[in-house]
């Protein structure tokens, strides 16, 4: 990888922990503008450097950095965000590997709807279940608060992502 590759991944990993800090408790997950971060990272770098940009953001804040909602250390690995934060990596590299092959407005907000939104709220459901024995349906309603300022997100995102992508100055920039 190129000075040029990890500088990008390292200033999505600095927008991750900027905007990821912010935190409002609603209850056993509070509203960020994590996902706003992920998506957008993961649809303007791509697969490989949005990807790693979300892991490089999860260890600042697995090695005690407060970027996680405002907290840092262990404790959110094994708390109720435990599966969000599973699903963050994965969901980047698939939200940005979709988008390094379509960049239309419409496939970017699909991508971040179906996978970061939907794959996201799926699997951080399934770590709410297992650490508060919930059932799968009742862990999943805990997402309902979180929907339409998710969509929002998702929009915004691609909306950032595209116009990006439609910048030739930005795309030569991306590329080098």
């Amino acid at each position: 990888m190129k000075i040029h590759d990890l500088t990008q991944v390292a200033i999505g990993a600095a927008l991750l922990a900027s905007i990821g800090s912010i935190a409002i408790p609603i209850g056993p997950v509070p509203i960020t503008l994590q996902m706003l971060g992920i998506m957008t990272v993961a649809s303007v770098l791509g697969a490989k450097k949005g990807g790693l940009a979300v892991v490089v953001y999860l260890l600042l804040g697995l090695i005690g950095l407060p970027v996680l909602s405002g907290s840092g250390g262990l404790a959110p690995f094994v708390g109720p965000t435990v599966g969000y934060l599973i699903a963050f990596p994965i969901a980047a590299f698939l939200i940005g590997w979709l988008s390094e092959r379509h960049r239309t407005f419409p496939a970017l907000v699909a991508y971040n709807i179906l996978i970061g939104l939907g794959f996201v709220y799926v699997v951080g459901s399934l770590g709410l279940q297992a650490v508060f024995g919930l059932t799968f349906i009742d862990a999943l309603k805990v997402n309902i608060p979180f929907i339409l300022g998710d969509l929002i997100k998702a929009v915004l995102a691609a909306a950032v992502a595209y116009k990006v992508s439609t910048n030739p100055q930005m795309r030569r920039t991306l590329a080098s």
